[in-house]
């Protein structure tokens, strides 16, 4: 397949009435952002230690609810030589109250995709939202068994035995993320490729430890020519843009 056919291998008895996903030719590379769906979530579970009056005003400038809100989440695509680079796996359909979630498997189908296609698999943080599509029933069946997925060897190590102390979030979150984590690394641990501070997943694509979200929190930065790209995967936020400090 040309690179430039990337965005339009869709099979038309499967093909969306709208699209999911967006395309970008990035120089000698090509990306696909494509949607697994939305969360709906309270927004006291974003800004969960934020004072009441702060997030109330700071949602109404954003014109947002200020009781809940629609969390959108995206996986990406890179494709480079004979590399098809998956980036992140969304929320997977295994958590309830969530049906809107987890498209990704039958949105890269829609995208003429397959899961057999993929080479590498990066994680940017071991977050539910970001493995838990990979622990879907028959998804690992679908992937070649040499697949090869890259986690910053720090994030692995803090989930074995995850520390929440330092962080504030709603008390039901922990546990569930905890369980993901584990669950992860007892389906997929034999296809882990864990790296220190970062790693050329391909040429010009480089998976980058930043932490702080977690610990081993990584973003992918994709290089061509003079162009660059960055996939956060949470790394900042959109109140990060207001409140920088």
């Amino acid at each position: 397949m040309k690179p430039e056919k990337f965005a339009r291998h869709a099979d038309p008895a499967t093909e969306e009435m709208v699209s999911s996903r967006y395309a970008l030719k990035f120089g000698d590379k090509e990306v696909l952002i494509v949607s697994d769906g939305v969360l709906p979530l309270p927004t006291t579970t974003l800004a969960h230690n934020a004072d009441p009056t702060s997030r109330a005003g700071w949602f109404k400038e954003m014109f947002l609810p200020s009781d809940a809100l629609d969390w959108p989440l995206n996986v990406a695509v890179i494709r480079t030589g004979d590399q098809v680079i998956l980036v992140d796996a969304g929320l997977g359909g295994q958590f309830p109250g969530f049906p809107r979630a987890g498209q990704f498997p039958q949105r890269l189908k829609h995208a003429g995709i397959p899961l057999s296609s993929v080479t590498d698999i990066v994680i940017t943080h071991m977050h539910m939202d970001h493995i838990g599509g990979l622990l879907v029933d028959g998804v690992k069946e679908q992937f070649r068994p040499d697949v090869r997925i890259h986690v910053a060897a720090s994030e692995v190590e803090f989930w074995k035995a995850p520390d929440f102390t330092l962080t504030v979030m709603p008390e039901a979150v922990p546990p569930v993320l905890r369980a993901t984590a584990a669950k992860f690394v007892e389906v997929y641990g034999s296809m882990i490729r864990t790296f220190d501070e970062e790693y050329e997943v391909a040429p010009g694509v480089l998976a980058w430890r930043t932490g702080g979200h977690t610990p081993g929190h990584c973003v992918v930065r994709v290089t061509s020519g003079e162009d660059r790209l960055t996939f956060a995967g949470d790394a900042i936020f959109p109140v990060g843009f207001d409140q920088s400090d």
